[in-house]
């Protein structure tokens, strides 16, 4: 199984869909979605429309069918193609089934968990007194314990990663409950891999360091010995306070999230004779006082870890847009090493149908700062949560998913009412879902708005369908070439002069139609959605309220989701 569509893959209601393909000459050429195809090797390509089966799919070029879309953008068959194709669904499907030759086998892991836990107390002492043999004993012990790190992060790396595809994937299938039976087996492997890196990323975490990190994000700011004698390098009482205040908030917030025990981190130290000479007078009674503080303050995180805790059962659900329809992000990548840490140790099960949700058994205190913290996933207790043992392991009933009707791909009669999984396959199949789309609903009639104001209300259970998208306006009313008006010169002003003589031949043409197309086509001056942007400029003159079009949110990276060109 790979990124490139094949012939076996169900096509489900798609099947038959009339799609226009280029193919040189001959009875069994290759068929191809776009005449510009690199493969297409004929000068004389034939254009005809084909229907959507499994011997034009066997037919179509490898480049074709992993990375072109063969429909219109913007319909059905686009989106499922684009989901299925590319970074998408079969490739999903392809991840994350067996070990992979550069991952650690399990006497690797065994050995670097044997590492990760011996007592620092046990290793080579760090001290000045240290001759030839002993510094190569510690540099030694260093690089194992550098080496067992680097096998912990890669083993707890492709655990999330291996548990992102599968978010993903069950997704995606959701979107298309067809392709359920043809994928489980491809699943059953995926699932059994994430159950072993699973089973390892657990021996390399500690249930003990986790909950010390539980108690360093909860203990309160406590007093420091300021007016100690051995601070005096640091300046008087009230300097010396705001260094150790600053060494406590480096090491409490180091410990949090961290997989190490809290007795590596008092390097941190060191932090307090940053522009120190090392010939200081009292420099070295000062850090070594200093280790004595810090060994204070983990032996009042350690007692949590000697006092017996119950547990409690708590469900983190995944949400619905964690995971983009085939990218390579997921909320899963955001979490820190605690929270990262909990869920390979403590996970009990998880269920992807009908949401994605993960059990986890924790300790009380592990529990209490999970549904306290802010995270990327969203805690509760299962009834809170409305599961139960009854519902935990339900699938969601077997659905039409999403087939031609919901975008513009049938005769309108024929649509189907949009949902919000409708529209988050939208944005996730396409780079310029965030347009302009004329709606239809028996309430509020023949509307036009933003496709994130159309998801809000689809969340809110408006019930309506989509009629066009500014990409779906027909091209008859938007002749080739420039709109009216745009055969004057082009060097000069962008914005035309203000008259204010009522009786002046120019008086209100800034305000007409005809000037407005030929402002944005000055302003989309050799860009290439140019055609794009005169569509969403007509669709925007039917907007009711122009509010919409400052409530499209943002993107994944931070940037503002518009309806169209900046230029409109």
């Amino acid at each position: 199984m790979h990124s490139v569509l094949a012939s076996d893959v169900p096509l489900g209601p798609f099947e038959g869909t009339p799609i226009t393909v280029w193919s040189g000459r001959g009875r069994q050429a290759k068929l191809h979605a776009a005449p510009s195809c690199s493969y297409l090797r004929s000068a004389q390509a034939d254009e005809r429309v084909v229907h959507l089966d499994a011997a034009v799919v066997g037919r179509m070029c490898p480049q074709c069918g992993t990375y072109s879309s063969w429909a219109r953008l913007g319909t059905g068959l686009a989106v499922f193609l684009d989901t299925l194709t590319g970074p998408g669904l079969l490739r999903e499907l392809d991840r994350f089934r067996d070990t992979a030759e550069s991952s650690p086998d399990g006497e690797d892991v065994r050995h670097a968990a044997a590492v990760l836990y011996r007592s620092v107390s046990d290793e080579p002492a760090d001290s000045a007194g240290r001759d030839e043999a002993e510094d190569e004993d510690v540099d030694g012990a260093w690089q194992v314990l550098q080496e067992a790190r680097q096998i912990r992060e890669s083993v707890i790396r492709e655990w999330r990663d291996a548990l992102a595809s599968m978010h993903r994937t069950h997704r995606q299938l959701a979107l298309f409950p067809w392709l359920r039976p043809w994928a489980e087996p491809a699943i059953e492997l995926k699932a059994r891999h994430l159950r072993g890196l699973q089973d390892q990323a657990g021996l390399l975490v500690d249930r003990d360091v986790l909950l010390m990190a539980a108690a360093a994000a909860q203990a309160e700011e406590p007093d420091v010995p300021a007016e100690d004698p051995a601070f005096t390098p640091l300046g008087a009482p009230s300097e010396a306070r705001k260094h150790l205040v600053s060494l406590w908030r480096r090491w409490s917030s180091a410990v949090e999230d961290s997989w190490d025990d809290p007795q590596r981190h008092s390097y941190l130290v060191h932090r307090l004779a940053e522009g120190m000479g090392s010939r200081r007078k009292g420099r070295d009674q000062m850090l070594e006082r200093g280790r004595a503080v810090l060994a204070d303050w983990e032996a009042e995180i350690r007692s949590a870890v000697i006092d017996e805790h119950g547990e409690r059962i708590l469900v983190a659900r995944l949400p619905h847009d964690a995971a983009k329809l085939g990218a390579r992000s997921s909320v899963l990548d955001r979490l820190g090493e605690w929270e990262l840490g909990v869920l390979a140790l403590h996970t009990v099960s998880t269920v992807w149908e009908p949401h994605s949700v993960i059990t986890v058994r924790v300790p009380e205190p592990v529990a209490a700062r999970l549904l306290a913290q802010r995270s990327g996933l969203s805690y509760s207790e299962p009834e809170a949560a409305g599961i139960t043992p009854s519902t935990a392991g339900s699938h969601a009933t077997p659905g039409t998913g999403l087939g031609p009707g919901v975008f513009d791909d049938t005769p309108v009669h024929r649509r189907r009412v949009v949902t919000v999984e409708h529209v988050r396959a939208l944005r996730a199949a396409m780079r310029d879902a965030e347009q302009l789309y004329a709606v239809f609903s028996r309430d509020a009639g023949l509307e036009v708005v933003s496709l994130s104001t159309l998801e809000q209300r689809c969340a809110a259970g408006w019930q309506g369908s989509i009629i066009a998208g500014a990409s779906d306006l027909p091209d008859a009313l938007f002749v080739p070439g420039q709109p009216s008006g745009q055969d004057e010169a082009q060097d000069g002003a962008v914005w035309p002069e203000r008259v204010y003589d009522p009786h002046h031949e120019e008086f209100g043409r800034r305000l007409s139609v005809a000037e407005g197309e030929r402002v944005l086509v000055r302003l989309c001056a050799r860009r290439r959605d140019t055609a794009h942007a005169l569509r969403s400029l007509a669709l925007a003159r039917g907007l009711t309220d122009l509010r919409q079009l400052d409530n499209a949110g943002y993107d994944d990276k931070g940037n503002p989701r518009r309806p169209f060109a900046y230029a409109v």
